[in-house]
């Protein structure tokens, strides 16, 4: 007998996994991000938290009416799975919330990779369904003693702060 049974993998699926995205949802970034942190106190190991708003009232132009926002993220997801690395873990936390928890490596610079998000959402559509996005940004890194609570708190506030002052990427330290 495997350890692993069909119906286990079938629990996981359903209770970590959107559906819609097959992107990790907000239960599992709970408790991956409580590992991490792990991490980061045990090894320094550094670690950003990206969170981003991809709202169709806030951060998409189409011209398709019909366009909702469940497909929306989907596209999104599909877009992001092929962009970032395979040691960046990402999430769909909500409606148009997208998640990215990544290992901060020596040269690397979080806020180009936001950038570089946004110039790969510029023109999603096709000939019939135009479809831009511009999200805006929060983020933030590891610190000592941070639980999973406070280190995504500090990457929402800065996604709200963001979204007030119309700024694509804020930075809470």
């Amino acid at each position: 007998m495997q350890f692993f049974q069909q119906k286990d993998l079938e629990k996981i699926e359903r209770d970590l996994i959107d559906q819609n995205t097959q992107l990790y949802n907000k239960t599992a970034l709970y408790f991956l991000m409580n590992h991490i942190l792990l991490q980061h106190e045990r090894y320094e190991e550094n670690y950003s938290f990206i969170v981003f708003d991809c709202l169709k009232d806030h951060s998409v132009r189409s011209n398709c009416k019909d366009i909702n926002q469940s497909l929306i993220d989907k596209v999104i997801a599909e877009k992001l799975k092929k962009i970032c690395r395979r040691s960046d873990i990402l999430f769909h936390c909500g409606e148009g919330i997208f998640c990215i928890l990544t290992r901060v490596f020596l040269g690397d610079d979080t806020v180009l990779f936001c950038e570089k998000i946004t110039n790969k959402f510029e023109d999603l559509g096709d000939e019939k369904c135009s479809l831009e996005i511009k999200p805006k940004y929060g983020l933030t890194f590891s610190k000592i003693n941070d639980t999973p609570e406070s280190f995504a708190q500090r990457s929402w506030d800065a996604l709200n702060r963001a979204l007030e002052k119309k700024e694509l990427i804020v930075i809470e330290t």
